[in-house]
């Protein structure tokens, strides 16, 4: 098991339009946390497989609830910053009153 460690975690506010009509995403500022990143199960493997997605992927263990894409409202998905890596979180397995497991795809 993984220590925890500290990760900036951007929480998604949707996206501007800009004139050409391409899609930025936005973020509110970063909140500071504890997490533990583990490696993915092979369930969590055929469960992206599934959803067609290709990628350096990762577990996240934290306190709080955050998101992945969520078409009706409009929001691309938290970003979690660990080190100097960014992290955009695609799935959401286990979601608890009090901590979240989340699965992070690497971002270039």
């Amino acid at each position: 098991m993984n220590p925890f460690i500290d990760a900036k975690i951007y929480r998604s506010t949707g996206q501007v339009t800009s004139a050409d009509y391409s899609q930025t995403p936005t973020y509110a500022e970063p909140v500071v946390m504890r997490v533990q990143k583990q490696a993915v199960s092979q369930s969590d493997i055929r469960h992206l497989d599934n959803l067609n997605l290709q990628g350096v992927f990762a577990s996240v263990y934290t306190d709080g609830n955050w998101c992945g894409i969520y078409r009706p409202r409009q929001q691309g998905g938290d970003r979690f910053v660990i080190g100097e890596e960014k992290w955009l979180v695609v799935a959401v397995p286990e979601n608890w009153p009090d901590w979240t497991r989340v699965i992070v795809c690497l971002q270039t």
